[in-house]
């Protein structure tokens, strides 16, 4: 199968159809979004490189694309609960297979690019990680909720 070319706000990317990750349900506030591709660095080997800030780009809107990172770098480990519903949707057989990701966005509303923005001016939002089965290339976003969740972290400013 051809690639799928996507004008985006970074330019026209060429995507693979075998790369794609499919989000049945989209993702809130992105529901018609249902086809994204992850965007992230890699070696010259092709092995994925951990970076701070990765893109998952939207298919059928180019100019859709979520900042999003690794919680470890932000010090969270997540242990979660998934429904029955959540493992059938993912198709998840082993729960190593699962790659969580939290999202992205600036401290100040009037600065719009996270990838240039200095780590101490980023908030990742906490209470709705991005799930991703690597091996079916399903994603879900589960959205946390009671108390014991804030909204969103933000480190503390460097002096």
């Amino acid at each position: 199968m051809a690639n799928i070319k996507v004008d985006t706000r970074f330019g026209e990317l060429s995507v693979d159809p075998s790369q794609l990750i499919t989000f049945p349900r989209g993702i809130p506030g992105f529901e018609k979004s249902t086809m994204w591709k992850l965007f992230h660095e890699i070696d010259e080997q092709g092995n994925w490189v951990s970076g701070v800030v990765m893109h998952l780009q939207s298919i059928a809107d180019g100019q859709v694309s979520l900042p999003l990172t690794d919680p470890t770098l932000f010090g969270f480990n997540y242990n979660l609960v998934l429904t029955d519903n959540e493992v059938a949707e993912l198709k998840l057989e082993d729960p190593n297979d699962v790659l969580v990701l939290m999202v992205l966005y600036p401290k100040d509303a009037a600065q719009k690019n996270v990838s240039n923005a200095a780590i101490s001016n980023v908030c990742a939002n906490i209470s709705a990680p991005i799930l991703i089965n690597t091996k079916s290339r399903i994603g879900i976003q589960k959205i946390l909720a009671g108390n014991e969740f804030k909204t969103s972290f933000c480190p503390p400013a460097s002096n």
